[in-house]
């Protein structure tokens, strides 16, 4: 048995709702990973009710899969959020809706599980920059905040990350406070862009306001796969036994599955992700796993809601 992560590398619950309903009613996903492999590059996921641990969906906005909830809710199939709310504006995320509508329907996905534990609110990545600095940061966090309370208990954190597909496609790359580049996984990006600015005394500060905003609402913040803050804060788990709990008997069976670290210092739980990459419409920049906005709203446009495989 697995738990289906849907997913990492595109936001299913917003554009793909009529794609995992096929996909559920047929009893199987086929999906690629980074690392190739499979027939025909190819590997073959079972949906079958009892092959299925749980479900964890990564979304910006839930909105057109409130239907797909209701019918997992009614087979007594398990599943969690990482829900991201972040309040930036068109010029960042230009297919997102606006916060307001986000955190509506934030509540009202919170309001279909079973604890509030079962959904985590991610404020990441945040984006330090001449349009959005540390005071716009506070303000807009606690906003949020005080709309969450009770509806989550942790909120996830990091700072934007310089990858080289990020850093391609801001639209302004000089004026953001980047997280502290490694040398070796940010190599290309390092020769590309040696004059990337990095986070320092005053985002660690942010960092600190923000978790002592978050306390205020009864909200932990944690620190996501930045190791470097690992003594200040708590860090995520982004699919963790806390996020099953309160589903009961499934926490047992999800309490001996291996650990699946996607990239360093991460912490989750072994998924399989039926997303993929550079299908994403939302238009976010920072966005890791989308090469080219462009390409990503052609494959968008092409998408077969009847194939196998998202493409």
């Amino acid at each position: 048995m697995h738990i289906i992560s849907a997913s990492r590398r595109t936001d299913i619950p917003h554009y793909f709702s009529d794609w995992f309903a096929e996909r559920r009613s047929a009893g199987f996903a086929e999906y690629r990973t980074v690392y190739g492999g499979g027939k025909d590059g190819k590997f073959k996921v079972s949906l079958k009710n009892e092959d299925v641990l749980g479900y964890l969906f990564w979304t910006k906005y839930a909105g057109p899969f409130h239907g797909q909830l209701a019918l997992l809710k009614s087979d007594g199939l398990p599943y969690i959020f990482q829900y991201t709310i972040t309040g930036y504006g068109k010029e960042v995320q230009p297919g997102i809706p606006e916060c307001s509508v986000v955190t509506d329907d934030f509540l009202q996905v919170s309001e279909s599980l079973p604890d509030a534990a079962a959904i985590q609110w991610r404020y990441d990545p945040i984006l330090v920059s001449d349009d959005y600095n540390a005071d716009w940061h506070r303000s807009n966090f606690e906003r949020i905040a005080e709309k969450l309370q009770g509806a989550t208990r942790v909120v996830n954190v990091s700072f934007i990350e310089p990858y080289l597909k990020a850093l391609s496609k801001a639209p302004d790359w000089q004026t953001i406070h980047w997280r502290q580049p490694d040398p070796v996984r940010h190599k290309s990006a390092l020769k590309k862009y040696p004059e990337i600015c990095s986070v320092g005394t005053a985002e660690n500060q942010l960092l600190s306001d923000l978790a002592s905003i978050a306390e205020k609402h009864d909200i932990e913040l944690r620190v996501c796969c930045n190791q470097e803050y690992g003594g200040q804060f708590p860090t995520a788990s982004c699919c963790g036994l806390d996020l099953f709990q309160a589903y009961g008997a499934v926490e047992d069976r999800i309490r001996h599955l291996a650990p699946g670290p996607s990239r360093p210092g991460c912490r989750c739980l072994k998924t399989i992700d039926i997303g993929m990459d550079t299908t994403c419409p939302g238009g976010c920049f920072y966005c890791y796993v989308t090469t080219s906005i462009e390409r990503a709203l052609k494959n968008y446009e092409h998408h077969d809601p009847h194939s196998s495989m998202m493409r």
